[in-house]
């Protein structure tokens, strides 16, 4: 809609952000909910050297609403250290009051979040790689429990603590650096971990057995009756990463032997909390997705209802080699 959101040089006048995200989010996946990134920050000594003291831990909140226009998705660039992707966008938002009033950035809640800053992340799905079905009831099972579907969200009514899970015969997701899930509850449950496992190489001299990626939250507590959309890298190297809650950070450790080349064979989640009547835990929109990450350059408008800033893709995987290279 370069018309609307004037990509020539005229300035729109009154836009209505909501309005806009809506119409665009069932025509084009441009209008999507991105999820914002601001690294740890690590304080300094004396002459302005970053110590290994965090001074304000990371920000990961997902469910930004967000518009994103791509002057230049993906440029393949030959580089001293290998082959890169850059790109640049211009990625629209609602104004900074719209976006203090959801639970994730109210200052209220998440005393770390002013505004969106420089070289603060907006990550977004370039595309799913891997969905697990939540429409239907097939190969998920509850070890405390019985599972059902209303077409949308797997449901598994409690009968106790325990787990659910989904099992695979092999799903690729090599491509993929996230993992994406919602969760609901009628009750307050403690998810106390998920995990991923992979199928192994039986083939492979000597073989491979089946590897646990565990994401563990620290007292995650998921409160009954609203969604809540928890957003983690799937990537090597991670060894933890954040869940937040209405504005509240769970430190998430990433444990594991972990080869992620390998193809994905179960996903569970652990929980605690059943109270003995019908508890109910749903999921739904559980997927393995790649990423870009666009990183604000610079601000270049800012009205009553949106925001505009230039960012830029510094990085990105070639996955051929990737996988070539084993």
């Amino acid at each position: 809609m370069p018309g609307l959101i004037g990509s020539q040089g005229v300035r729109p006048g009154a836009l209505n952000m909501n309005r806009v995200f809506r119409a665009l989010r069932y025509r084009t996946e441009q209008a999507q909910k991105v999820t914002y990134h601001r690294p740890a920050i690590y304080k300094t000594d004396n002459y302005g050297v970053p110590s290994g003291t965090i001074g304000s831990n990371e920000i990961l909140v997902p469910d930004l609403p967000a518009i994103i226009r791509p002057t230049v998705t993906a440029d393949y660039q030959q580089e001293r250290a290998g082959n890169n992707i850059i790109g640049a966008a211009r990625i629209y938002t609602p104004n900074i009051t719209t976006i203090k009033n959801l639970p994730n950035f109210d200052q209220d809640n998440n005393t770390n979040f002013n505004e969106i800053e420089g070289w603060d992340r907006l990550i977004t799905n370039y595309r799913s790689v891997c969905s697990i079905p939540t429409d239907v009831t097939g190969s998920w099972a509850a070890e405390s429990g019985s599972i059902s579907t209303d077409g949308e969200s797997i449901t598994n009514t409690l009968t106790g603590n325990g787990f659910f899970k989904y099992t695979a015969t092999s799903k690729n997701a090599l491509e993929a650096d996230r993992l994406r899930f919602k969760i609901k509850t009628n009750f307050t449950l403690t998810l106390a971990s998920f995990s991923v496992l992979n199928i192994g190489d039986a083939t492979a001299t000597p073989s491979v057995s089946a590897q646990t990626l565990t994401y563990t939250p620290s007292s995650l507590t998921i409160p009954s009756g609203t969604w809540l959309t928890v957003d983690v890298p799937y990537i090597s190297g991670t060894t933890a990463t954040s869940v937040y809650r209405d504005g509240t950070r769970y430190a998430t450790t990433v444990g594991g032997t972990y080869d992620y080349e390998y193809n994905v064979n179960q996903i569970t989640f652990n929980y605690t909390g059943f109270t003995g009547v019908t508890n109910t835990v749903q999921v739904k929109e559980l997927e393995f997705y790649k990423s870009v990450s666009w990183h604000v350059h610079s601000l270049k408008d800012m009205t009553d209802g949106y925001i505009i800033f230039n960012c830029v893709r510094t990085r990105g995987r070639d996955d051929a080699r990737r996988r070539a290279y084993d």
